[in-house]
């Protein structure tokens, strides 16, 4: 067979239309670690094509080739010789295959042969189609045009890069660090004596791609709180440890904010002044008499029935159960 010079320079578009090419379909392929895939080396518009040969060179480090099977379309002419080399080692194959005896080649489109790979570890890399050959029945060379592909591992891997938060939102940046465009729920939660959601958006990123989401909200209380940012796992996805961040934060009331409060946390605080305050007057007001009825005693042991002293904690406490009864 005669080495055909395979140029990828500039030809006028009636030339190029009419000329053979050899390709790799789908020209860009992907594959799932501990898997294989599937890449077919196609003709098309080749006219009395009776013999073909190329190289094919991948990253040895990421993908092994496995087996490589004639395509049918050679085999329309009649009987064909097929043969291939594969060296892992170094990452290349040489593949031919040639009609036999005195017959006419084949014209047209078709798949020459369909190569199958092993992926071993993540990455990409191009499919180096080089050193192609065509030939007719007359043994000259075919002019053509190759045409390379390339390979990426499949990855489907959602994070949450970023997370600030105060007194009223949190920031939640997200990124796509996989391969795929992918849509996913964020989630922002807090902890405190519960856990409630914050919220809950629906974004789609693509490849590479981050934003920020903003959740707003309002802490019932002062304190120190948990903040929680969650992004749902995507179907195919691994890397979960990156799906989840956390922070604390410090949130104080002071007299101009308190209005911030939520109305059950002012209701329930209000409560409580009201209660006491009344609790506070009605053992006040309590006429003396009633500390030796009977009535007292049953509320309050015989030890307490006279204060010793305006701040005798023991007959105050006990005079606020015995209110809190009556009621």
């Amino acid at each position: 067979m005669t080495v055909i010079l395979c140029s990828e320079n500039a030809q006028p578009t009636s030339t190029i239309s009419s000329m053979a090419v050899i390709r790799l379909e789908p020209q860009t392929c992907w594959g799932v670690v501990g898997q294989n895939f599937m890449v077919n080396i196609n003709i098309s518009n080749v006219v009395d094509l009776y013999g073909w040969e190329f190289k094919l060179g991948w990253n040895a480090t990421i993908l092994d080739a496995v087996q490589v099977l004639e395509g049918p379309f050679l085999k329309n002419g009649g009987n064909t010789y097929f043969t291939f080399k594969i060296n892992n080692t170094l990452g290349y194959m040489i593949v031919d295959c040639t009609l036999l005896g005195d017959v006419s080649g084949v014209s047209g489109s078709g798949v020459l042969t369909s190569a199958i790979f092993y992926v071993k570890t993540f990455g990409e890399c191009p499919l180096d189609l080089y050193d192609t050959i065509l030939v007719n029945s007359t043994e000259q060379s075919i002019e053509h045009i190759a045409i390379d592909g390339y390979y990426y591992t499949s990855v489907h891997d959602v994070a949450i890069i970023g997370l600030v938060a105060s007194s009223t939102q949190v920031n939640v940046t997200v990124e796509n660090q996989g391969t795929h465009t992918e849509t996913f729920n964020v989630s922002a939660y807090y902890t405190r004596l519960a856990d409630p959601l914050i919220g809950t958006q629906t974004i789609t990123l693509t490849k590479g791609e981050n934003a920020t989401l903003t959740f707003t909200w309002t802490p019932p209380f002062s304190g120190r709180y948990e903040i929680r940012a969650e992004a749902s796992m995507v179907p195919g996805e691994t890397d979960l440890i990156d799906n989840v961040r956390t922070i604390i934060i410090q949130v104080e009331y002071s007299a101009s904010n308190f209005r911030g409060q939520t109305a059950n946390s002012f209701s329930l605080n209000g409560f409580y002044i009201i209660a006491g305050v009344f609790l506070m007057l009605s053992a006040i007001i309590v006429p003396k008499a009633f500390q030796n009825s009977k009535r007292m005693q049953s509320y309050i042991s015989p030890s307490v029935l006279k204060p010793k002293s305006f701040d005798d904690a023991n007959y105050w406490q006990a005079l606020m159960i015995r209110q809190l009864r009556i009621l």
